[in-house]
């Protein structure tokens, strides 16, 4: 439970804000619970690129 914790206060936090105002900009919270699940998994910035869809390495004579 104690390592759940930071997501359960970042999510706290998220759902807080948009209660409050349902367009609230909560895409910092967002953006720290992403990279805690990256680093949850180990996931090398190749990797990470591949999951955000940055990964723009295709070989266009394959299509």
């Amino acid at each position: 439970m104690k390592a759940q914790q930071p997501f359960i206060t970042l999510v706290d936090q998220i759902l807080a804000a948009k209660k409050k105002d349902p367009q609230a900009d909560t895409s910092a919270l967002e953006r720290q619970i992403d990279e805690m699940v990256y680093k949850l998994y180990g996931l090398t910035p190749e990797k990470i690129a591949i999951v955000e869809g940055k990964n723009q390495l295709i070989d266009e004579e394959t299509y």
